[in-house]
């Protein structure tokens, strides 16, 4: 695999955390990055704000003869070694789980027990195209969680964790190893790493732009018509606000 991925540093995923979604949506758009919004995966815990790196699991769809082939050892042990638990045990804080299940929205990645473990390893969080086992207690660790649906089926029979860390489709959208992962109550935003800290500040100034339109319109009581697109107009309203403020 080509290695196009930056770590982001723990302190620039802070910053995020305060950045709206579609702000970041917008100033990948103005960059041609038009398919970063994930269709069909959805939050399973209301509220709850995501930033993190990805760590990525790619599922293939099950075959019996190649069930061995992916479970590695511990059949006498009580144990199985799988891809799964690879990524899990991967994870550091910081990271995101992120399984590419190929849009099958009712098949489950793993459940409760399973999943326990992305709160053990100290985590942000778990985002998949397919379904959560006992999606209701997986939410209830606290951390979040956005899926293709809740589901109380198994997943081995459909489909088998397959490689870990290499490049994914989830929800439609490529995410790479490493690039940050932003859910909200509208969905998840996959943001390259390496545009992480090129965008920032912009993203910033936007949504500080967009916050001094509102208070002057609802102040004077007039329509924000007269400042979309950005114009001198807005970019006055912009400065007094932001002088305001210092």
């Amino acid at each position: 695999m080509v290695d196009v991925a930056v770590r982001v540093s723990d302190e620039l995923l802070k910053k995020y955390e305060s950045v709206s979604n579609a702000t970041v949506l917008g100033e990948l758009a103005r960059r041609g990055y038009l398919k970063v919004f994930m269709s069909g995966v959805h939050s399973l815990a209301s509220g709850r704000r995501l930033v993190g790196r990805a760590v990525t699991l790619r599922y293939l769809p099950s075959r019996p003869d190649l069930q061995d082939h992916v479970t590695r050892g511990g059949h006498g042990e009580g144990f199985n070694e799988t891809p799964r638990w690879d990524a899990l045990e991967a994870l550091t804080p910081g990271d995101v789980l992120v399984a590419d299940c190929m849009g099958e929205s009712m098949t489950s990645t793993g459940g409760d027990v399973v999943f326990s473990r992305i709160l053990t390893r100290g985590a942000a969080g778990l985002v998949t195209d397919g379904g959560v086992r006992d999606g209701r207690k997986v939410a209830e660790y606290g951390y979040p969680v956005y899926a293709g649906g809740s589901t109380p089926t198994i997943g081995e029979p459909s489909v088998l964790p397959y490689e870990v860390n290499e490049p994914v489709q989830c929800g439609g959208v490529l995410v790479w190893p490493g690039d940050v992962i932003l859910g909200d109550e509208d969905g998840v935003v996959v943001l390259p790493s390496q545009l992480a800290e090129e965008i920032y500040d912009e993203c910033v100034r936007h949504d500080e732009i967009e916050q001094a339109i509102l208070e002057h319109t609802q102040r004077e009581g007039i329509s924000p018509k007269f400042f979309y697109p950005f114009n001198s107009e807005t970019e006055k309203i912009y400065a007094k606000w932001k002088k305001a403020r210092e």
